[in-house]
């Protein structure tokens, strides 16, 4: 039986043993239905992952003992941010990205964007379920969503990667790295206006192909993160 993975805000020093909390706690007791001497697997946003027995479960949180600690080596070596255009399907491709090993993502609003709210609670636990899905121990951080500008500036620093449908030739593959992080930029459904991409040829940015087809939002994920990381050997 594979063990049940759980994130814990637990800020105590970890020790001999951890405590789950919140949601998690509900989740653990109430729709997994862990029982004291049960293990579970338990991280708290360090790249360990703490392999537990549960020793006591009280009204709000549970008592864990830790018998052992491995280091967790799904996290790629260079962080990887997601830029991308607020769209309907916003809950698979945050669910893909995280999968696929994002650490950050980053909502923005642009000239084509056909949607203007988040729902940030649905999305952090999407979050929350494909980290523990694919075996994260770190959970990826999303941001409240910035103007197209403000993407750009706070991007600054890090190999820009501007996927347009309208370039034909440049590809990842032919991309050289020179920053220690990647920011990958996808457009909403209604991709970027012309005024957008004139703003990615100002900015120390590279504008690269998916190839001939127009893929949508989450396709054209997908494809950006697997070409990413096969090019940071992640793959």
């Amino acid at each position: 039986m594979d063990l049940k993975r759980f994130f814990t805000d637990d800020t105590d020093e970890v020790n001999s043993s951890i405590k789950i909390w919140g949601e998690e706690f509900v989740h653990a007791v109430k729709v997994t239905r862990h029982k004291v001497g049960y293990k579970l697997i338990v991280n708290n946003n360090t790249p360990f992952d703490y392999y537990c027995t549960i020793v006591k479960i009280n009204k709000d949180h549970l008592e864990a003992k830790i018998d052992k600690i491995i280091k967790n080596d799904s996290e790629n070596a260079i962080p990887v941010r997601l830029y991308i255009g607020v769209n309907k399907d916003l809950d698979t491709v945050v669910q893909k990205a995280v999968e696929l090993g994002v650490q950050e993502i980053i909502p923005f609003y642009s000239a084509h964007s056909n949607v203007s709210t988040i729902h940030y609670d649905r999305i952090n636990k999407i979050i929350l379920e494909s980290a523990k899905q694919c075996g994260r121990a770190v959970l990826p951080t999303l941001h409240t969503m910035v103007s197209l500008s403000q993407a750009l500036k706070e991007a600054e620093g890090t190999d820009i990667l501007f996927f347009y449908e309208g370039e034909r030739s440049n590809r990842v593959s032919d991309v050289r790295l020179i920053h220690n992080e990647v920011s990958i930029f996808i457009g909403p459904e209604g991709g970027f206006s012309c005024e957008e991409v004139q703003m990615f040829s100002g900015a120390e940015s590279t504008v690269l192909t998916l190839g001939k087809r127009i893929l949508r939002v989450a396709t054209a994920v997908v494809s950006a993160f697997t070409l990413v990381n096969q090019k940071l050997s992640e793959l």
